[in-house]
């Protein structure tokens, strides 16, 4: 028996009629719209054409192969320690993932048939260490010395992987080639104050494997330890300023404590050792009587010749002479001491 149909009911059932009817319409691609009045149909026809959307252009580099023996490395490299462990494992992700990101290279005259690293020192070393004969590079052209520093230079902060220990001997290099006229400009390119490029350039006068020790243990020793170990350095030799060091690698000595010593090494370098007196001096003057110098003797031993006035075309002639002097000298103590 039918059932009966109230009046919910059969609008429910008629809209789901309209419905399907809609949606065969639409599936059939003859209906494309309805009016919002009339419930009138819009077709294809009626719709205004939709201009097509243009493609953007982008900045794209195409990635090639180079050979890794006609790769050099970059001139004005802001970085200049690193890790042979990182080096190693950078390696090992070449072995499983291969090289996910193309070497930044360029071309200059200073260097014909070779592709200059901008950016990727780390990604050769591992090829080279791999035996690859080829890795992967972006070559731009039209890059100049300045380019080739601070492409590299932003690259490396937003790694955070460069250290004032790098800076300084970059820096130095930049300026010592003339690539930036002096410390307000450098400072200019990089965003950093003169005051403090010359304090990080300061670092250079300290020797290499205290710089590449420091380098090492860059999360502990900051530029504050670095400054005043140098001045450590300056005022109370290696041995000192490696004690100072290992204190501050040990966490024993922070950047007050350093302070303090180097302030102390200050004070003893004013006063300075006792000098010891010379026990007897020959005084030397030319027939005019106009003092020549004089000739110190010590009790330890030392003897000093200090000589004033004489002239450049001289020096040489009397240096030869003395040096004669000296050498009959030695040669007689040596045939007393056979002698005795």
């Amino acid at each position: 028996m039918a059932t009966k149909l109230n009046f919910t009911s059969k609008v429910r059932a008629g809209m789901a009629v309209e419905r399907v009817s809609a949606g065969e319409r639409l599936a059939d691609g003859d209906v494309v719209g309805i009016a919002q009045r009339d419930a009138s149909v819009v077709t294809l026809a009626e719709v205004a054409p939709v201009a097509p959307v243009e493609p953007v252009a982008l900045d794209v580099h195409a990635v090639t192969k180079i050979p890794v023996e006609d790769v050099v490395s970059n001139p004005y490299n802001p970085r200049a320690f690193y890790s042979a462990e990182t080096i190693d494992e950078l390696a090992e992700s070449f072995a499983k993932q291969g090289q996910i990101t193309p070497i930044l290279v360029t071309r200059l005259p200073e260097f014909p048939g070779k592709y200059v690293i901008v950016d990727g020192e780390r990604r050769i070393r591992a090829a080279r260490s791999r035996g690859d004969k080829h890795i992967d590079a972006d070559v731009r052209d039209g890059l100049d010395n300045q380019n080739l520093y601070l492409r590299a230079y932003h690259a490396n902060k937003e790694r955070e992987e460069q250290t004032v220990f790098d800076d300084a001997l970059a820096w130095k290099k930049l300026l010592d080639d003339g690539v930036y006229v002096d410390q307000v400009e450098l400072g200019v390119a990089v965003g950093e104050d003169p005051k403090h490029i010359s304090k990080v350039i300061s670092l250079t006068s300290l020797p290499p494997y205290l710089l590449q020790r420091m380098a090492q243990h860059r999360k502990d020793i900051g530029l504050g330890h670095a400054y005043n170990i140098k001045l450590i350095f300056d005022r109370a030799g290696a041995s000192v300023a490696e004690h100072w060091l290992g204190q501050v690698i040990e966490g024993k000595a922070s950047v007050r404590k350093l302070e303090a010593a180097a302030s102390a090494e200050a004070g003893a370098r004013r006063i300075g050792p006792r000098r010891t007196h010379y026990q007897s001096r020959v005084q030397f003057s030319r027939p005019d009587g106009i003092a020549l110098g004089e000739l110190k003797l010590f009790g330890d031993g030392r003897a000093e010749l200090s000589l004033k006035g004489i002239a450049a075309a001289d020096q040489q002639r009397l240096a030869e002479r003395m040096k004669a002097v000296i050498d009959e000298w030695a040669a007689e103590m040596d045939t007393v001491a056979e002698t005795n």
